[in-house]
């Protein structure tokens, strides 16, 4: 059996701060509306966290697998992969995959079942299933919808969109239209993680026939794409909080954060080689926390409430 560290490095602890940003952010913006429970934030903080793990124990595994690891070497990779260095037995690694689904299910079971009843209740039930569901299947089971180009749509679906509008709706069993935008923020930002992973990667995924969506817009466009990720992200909470709602707080500490989203857009145009753009990895997936995070701090911290959005 291989030693905990191994486990603990097979989780790829750098991007927990995606996992935590949207439940951050989320449970902020209804504490802000007058709602907070300390246990549905907690099961809400593992349930995510278990997603992660879970997806990044399935990538390990799938990637192994079909081969993709095999044109990486540790060095073109920028991360050493459990199962394809050898540190855990793949018969190891499929049955932590498959325990730790199970664990996700029963958590993330538990979060929905105490925390809505009715429809909403079934509604989260087919989502918590669906959000498993893709995190085992982003390269592995039959779909291996990551090695299509949809990768960047499920992130920016569950680590934005439902990860944020769902948080709120734990805590205040309310749907807001105007939380779509901050969690299309913390979704766009996530994204953008996940295309400085594929463009680090996209020769040795070409090779592999993993085509992402930086495989197919080649290195520049890439680029112009990730660019684009990080401005729509801050362009959409910049009219969320222009807009006051949905409890008319208005504060901008999140711009706080900005210049090191502009540093990381700059880093991207000029890093050239994969080492360059491993680095990059980790202060964005931190960055993306703290925007979050500021955001949600700065609303909670506004005492002068708006009389009326600004247009």
């Amino acid at each position: 059996m291989a030693a905990p560290l191994e486990w603990i490095q097979a989780a790829r602890l750098r991007t927990l701060p995606l996992a935590l940003a949207c439940i951050a952010l989320g449970t902020a913006l209804a504490a802000d509306a007058g709602f907070f429970d300390l246990k549905r934030l907690a099961l809400a903080v593992l349930t995510t966290l278990l997603y992660q793990v879970l997806s990044n124990y399935a990538n390990d595994y799938y990637d192994w697998k079909k081969g993709t690891d095999a044109h990486r070497t540790h060095e073109q990779a920028g991360e050493l992969r459990a199962v394809a260095s050898g540190r855990i037995a793949p018969e190891q690694m499929l049955l932590a995959v498959r325990l730790v689904a199970v664990l996700a299910l029963l958590v993330g079971g538990l979060l929905v079942w105490t925390s809505f009843d009715g429809s909403l209740r079934w509604v989260f039930f087919a989502l918590h299933g669906a959000a498993v569901w893709s995190a085992v299947n982003y390269v592995g089971g039959t779909a291996t919808y990551g090695y299509r180009g949809w990768g960047d749509f499920f992130v920016l679906f569950f680590f934005g969109l439902v990860g944020v509008e769902g948080s709120f709706m734990v805590q205040t069993g309310q749907f807001s239209p105007w939380i779509i935008l901050p969690g299309l923020s913390v979704g766009l930002l996530a994204t953008g993680v996940l295309n400085l992973n594929n463009l680090r990667d996209l020769e040795t995924d070409r090779a592999a026939g993993k085509i992402t969506v930086a495989a197919r817009l080649g290195a520049r466009g890439a680029r112009w794409y990730q660019t684009f990720l990080v401005v729509g992200a801050v362009a959409s909470t910049l009219f969320f909080v222009l807009r006051g709602l949905p409890t008319c707080s208005r504060s901008y500490l999140f711009l706080a954060v900005v210049p090191l989203l502009y540093e990381s857009v700059a880093a991207t145009w000029k890093a050239q080689d994969r080492a360059a753009l491993d680095k990059l990895l980790k202060p964005l997936a931190l960055a993306t926390f703290l925007f979050a995070l500021a955001l949600g701090i700065g609303l909670l911290l506004d005492t002068d409430a708006c009389s009326k959005p600004l247009f």
